[in-house]
């Protein structure tokens, strides 16, 4: 039997900002537990959808452009669960207003070659990254977990 404690849940937060790519190629990935949300306009909606979907403890957040806005309500309704969230990999984001409970794990901003970062991304301690395309950026996904 597998101890769910030692696995984590890649959970991709689809919106209209996802390139239809990205799910593609994190879909076809060896990660042993990935999860495809699409993204409501109601944070509550998408927290349940997470709850209901996810078997693990722990949690891996992959989000692009506005799907970033949800995720100090997100990361609030999984502490609520029991669950604990690893690290957000966010690609071009729109970030959400930082809180005391937010954020509560690592986050890395993936933004395009010659992309402008905006100023609140190196101010908050967020590691940056180029993004370096769908395939790559699975891989790497895939690579970092345990």
């Amino acid at each position: 039997m597998l101890d769910l404690m030692n696995e984590v849940t890649v959970v991709h937060l689809v919106s209209a900002d996802t390139h239809p790519a990205l799910s593609a190629e994190l879909a076809i990935c060896n990660l042993t537990d990935y999860i495809e949300i699409q993204l409501e306009t109601d944070p509550a909606k998408t927290c349940a959808s997470i709850s209901q979907s996810a078997v693990t403890a722990h949690l891996t957040i992959i989000a692009t452009g506005k799907a970033c806005e949800q995720l100090p309500a997100i990361a609030l309704a999984q502490k609520a669960g029991n669950r604990k969230i690893l690290s957000y990999q966010l690609i071009s984001p729109a970030l959400p207003p930082f809180t005391e409970t937010w954020p509560n794990a690592p986050i890395t901003a993936y933004f395009s070659p010659g992309s402008i970062i905006p100023r609140d991304v190196s101010l908050r301690g967020i590691e940056v990254a180029s993004f370096p395309g769908e395939p790559a950026f699975a891989a790497l996904i895939d690579n970092c977990l345990p």
